[in-house]
């Protein structure tokens, strides 16, 4: 095991609203190793973005009550000055995030904007962090970046604005890159190459990576670990292998049925997961997922019991484990 960058140890994040408190996070536990690619997936609202904004404090003050503790090498970022998370943020953690249009600012060049992150991070003159951009522009792929250092984002593609973030992210050597749904805008060939891209541009740095996403497919061939996010919660989690090999929550079978596979005959139709993501304002007591869940039972507690992620390294929180890992064996998922 590598060198420990990044420790969340019971997360909970919320947010008062006029309708009440909306529990978006509620006890996330995580951790990521230097040169790591570590997964975080779920459905859209799961509570993967409001842990990754968590990490770099970028939730709003007001309204937004949040608990556990944030360790950033041997340092809790949930006490950190506004200084100091200024100083990670970029330098120390960098975050690519899932819509570079509204990202990036549309009245300054590209170049301009990665001027100023190296310049506030790592000082020295305005040509020399000029030279990097240019560098940083070249290293993602982009072709030209002695000319297209000085155009505006409208004047990227989507592949090539998204590409221009990760440039951005790298500009400073972060420790820690954040991918929040890098891809979703992109069309199916693009996604795989700015994905490959991140990755390659990482190792190549020795950074770690946290990526976002409510794709496992997308994860499959490019992660270490995967933890499975369901209403705030963790509910699975280990390496790649064990996950797909042998999903184990009723939750991650669901997810895993219903993305298609290149080995399929074409005959196999694709199965979605019944029911809607449940409201964070109320949700439901014991298990969350039970109001979804085929193997959910009255005698197991689902309905009444939170059941807590196992601390095996292939961690599971189901009180029906033993009975999903039979289903699964028997039909695969």
């Amino acid at each position: 095991m590598g060198e420990r960058l990044l420790s969340i140890e019971g997360l909970r994040v919320g947010f008062d609203t006029d309708d009440g408190r909306v529990q978006s996070v509620r006890g996330v536990d995580l951790t990521i190793d230097r040169g790591e690619v570590v997964a975080v997936v779920g459905e859209s609202g799961s509570g993967k973005s409001v842990t990754a904004l968590a990490v770099l404090g970028l939730h709003p003050k007001q309204r937004t009550v949040i608990e556990g503790c944030i360790r950033w090498h041997d340092e809790d970022l949930l006490a950190a000055s506004e200084d100091r998370l200024r100083e990670v943020r970029g330098g120390e953690i960098a975050m690519v995030f899932q819509d570079p249009l509204t990202a990036l600012n549309p009245v300054h060049t590209v170049g301009r904007q990665i001027i100023e992150m190296v310049r506030s991070h790592r000082g020295g003159s305005k040509q020399a962090a000029r030279d990097r951009a240019i560098e940083m522009l070249g290293l993602v792929g982009i072709p030209q970046p002695t000319r297209r250092v000085d155009m505006y984002p409208h004047e990227f593609s989507g592949g090539m604005r998204q590409r221009a973030m990760i440039a951005m992210a790298l500009s400073c050597e972060p420790q820690l890159v954040i991918a929040d749904e890098p891809t979703t805008a992109l069309d199916v060939t693009v996604q795989a190459q700015v994905l490959e891209l991140l990755v390659s541009s990482t190792e190549q740095l020795g950074s770690a990576v946290l990526l976002i996403t409510h794709d496992l497919g997308v994860v499959a061939g490019l992660a270490d670990r995967v933890s499975v996010m369901y209403a705030g919660r963790v509910v699975e989690r280990g390496t790649i292998d064990e996950v797909f090999a042998a999903p184990s929550h009723p939750y991650t079978q669901g997810l895993l049925r219903s993305l298609p596979r290149v080995d399929a005959d074409g005959s196999d139709e694709l199965i979605p997961i019944g029911g809607q993501p449940p409201s964070m304002l109320a949700p439901p007591s014991g298990c969350a997922f039970h109001p979804r869940c085929g193997f959910a039972a009255a005698e197991s507690g689902c309905a009444d019991r939170l059941p807590e992620l196992d601390a095996d390294t292939h961690g599971v929180a189901c009180w029906r484990r033993a009975e999903v890992a039979a289903r699964n064996a028997e039909v695969g998922t």
